[in-house]
C-alpha cells in the first residue's frame, strides 16, 4: 500500500502558547518501501507516525492510504511501539493469534499460519511460552509476526529495537528486512540511528526540529545485504552524520 502525506501541518495548544510540531510535511511513500524517518529527539517522527496510523489527526493537510484518507485506525496499518506490547497472560502462540480467532476463522488454520510465521524468525520452539519468559529480541519479533499474521500491509515502527544491544539489534534489523522481503509490506521505521537507518531503508527522510520539516530525502542505493564496513555504507553514513 502507497501512502500520500500531504501539505500535514501539526500543532498543540499548551501553558497558553500554540506549539508547532509539524510544518508542511509532504512525502510519497511508495507500496513496499521502506522508509525510515531519522532525527533528534522533539523533531516530530513519531508525531508523524500516529497521524499515519490514525492515532492523531493533523491540524492542517491530509494522509491518503491505499487512496483512502486517513481518519481513525485500521487494521491495514498496524502500529510497533518500542514496548512490547503482548497479553501477559497468553502464551505467544496464543499472542499471535488473538486478532486472528476475533476475525473468525478456523482455529486449526489460524494456528498452522501463526507456526509457520514462528519458525521463519525461529521462534516456533518457544511458541508455548509466555512474554516474561522471552528476551526484549524475541518479544519485538512476536509483535512484527502478529502485524504480519492479521494481513497489515502497512508496519508503523516507533523505534522498536531502541532498548536493545547493539547484537540483538544487529539481528532484529537482518531479521526484519528478511520478513519485509518475504511479505512484501511497506514500512515506516523511526529512528534516531544513523546506522539502522542506512541498514534498513530504501529512503531516509531527514527531520529538522522547532518545528519539524523534512530537511533532506535520502535515497539508499547500497545492494543488500549491506555490510556496515563497506565503503560505500561508510560514505554515506559520514554524509549524513
Amino acid at each position: 500500500m502507497s501512502i500520500e502525506i500531504k501539505s500535514i501541518n501539526k500543532s498543540f495548544d499548551g501553558r497558553g502558547k500554540n506549539l508547532s510540531v509539524l510544518e508542511d510535511i509532504n512525502l510519497t511513500i511508495d507500496d513496499g518501501e521502506l522508509v525510515c524517518l531519522l532525527g533528534p529527539s522533539g523533531c516530530g517522527k513519531t508525531t508523524l507516525l500516529r497521524l499515519i496510523a490514525g492515532l492523531d489527526q493533523p491540524t492542517s493537510g491530509e494522509i491518503v492510504a491505499n487512496g483512502e484518507v486517513v481518519v481513525k485506525p485500521s487494521g491495514d496499518r498496524a502500529v510497533i511501539f518500542q514496548q512490547y506490547s503482548l497479553f501477559p497472560w497468553l502464551t505467544v502462540l496464543q499472542n499471535v493469534t488473538f486478532g486472528l480467532e476475533i476475525s473468525g476463522g478456523s482455529k486449526e488454520e489460524n494456528i498452522q499460519a501463526a507456526e509457520r510465521y514462528l519458525k521463519s524468525v525461529g521462534l516456533l520452539e518457544f511458541k508455548d511460552s509466555y512474554p516474561h519468559e522471552l528476551s526484549g529480541g524475541m518479544k519485538q519479533r512476536v509483535a512484527i509476526i502478529r502485524s504480519l499474521l492479521n494481513h497489515s500491509p502497512i508496519l508503523l515502527m516507533d523505534e522498536p529495537f531502541s532498548a536493545l544491544d547493539m547484537q540483538n539489534r544487529h539481528k532484529l534489523q537482518e531479521q526484519l528486512i528478511g520478513v519485509w522481503q518475504r511479505f512484501e509490506n511497506t514500512i515506516v521505521f523511526v529512528t534516531h540511528d544513523v546506522d539502522e537507518a542506512i541498514y534498513l531503508a530504501d529512503k531516509i527522510v531527514i527531520l529538522n526540529k522547532n518545528p519539524g520539516k523534512i530537511a533532506e530525502v535520502v535515497s539508499v542505493d547500497l545492494e543488500r545485504p549491506r555490510r556496515r564496513d563497506s565503503k560505500g555504507f561508510l560514505e554515506l553514513q559520514e554524509s549524513i552524520v
